[in-house]
């Protein structure tokens, strides 16, 4: 993804939502990473949107854990928004990722997070 920014944050319903785009690989994991644990001081909770993610390998899962190990340290809590119909969903069912993190949409994550 050349020269377009793969991490979009914006704030919601009182969260910082961390939108993901295209491909989080073995090249991009890590400038990912970086750019969400720099813009991102949420407190109050955090949702990863992966609705834009195309495709998310090993090293994308790694980045993931990360991210969410980050913010549950400082005491946010952690949603993930990735639509049940999509790869990036079916990829994170395969490797039996924390069903109890995620949601298929940012509106759920936020209402997850609310409760």
């Amino acid at each position: 993804m050349s020269g377009e920014r793969q991490v979009r944050v914006y704030c919601a319903g009182g969260c910082e939502v961390v939108q993901l785009v295209g491909e989080i690989d073995h090249a991009t994991a890590p400038l990912v990473e970086r750019d969400v644990l720099v813009s991102v001081r949420a407190s109050t909770g955090v949702v990863v949107d992966l609705s834009e993610t195309t495709f998310l390998d090993s090293a994308g899962l790694l980045c993931l854990d990360r991210v969410i190990t980050v913010f549950s340290d400082r005491g946010a809590p952690v949603r993930v928004a990735a639509p049940a119909a999509g790869m990036v969903r079916f990829t994170l069912d395969l490797i039996g990722f924390l069903p109890g993190l995620l949601a298929e949409d940012v509106p759920a994550a936020l209402a997850e997070i609310a409760v």
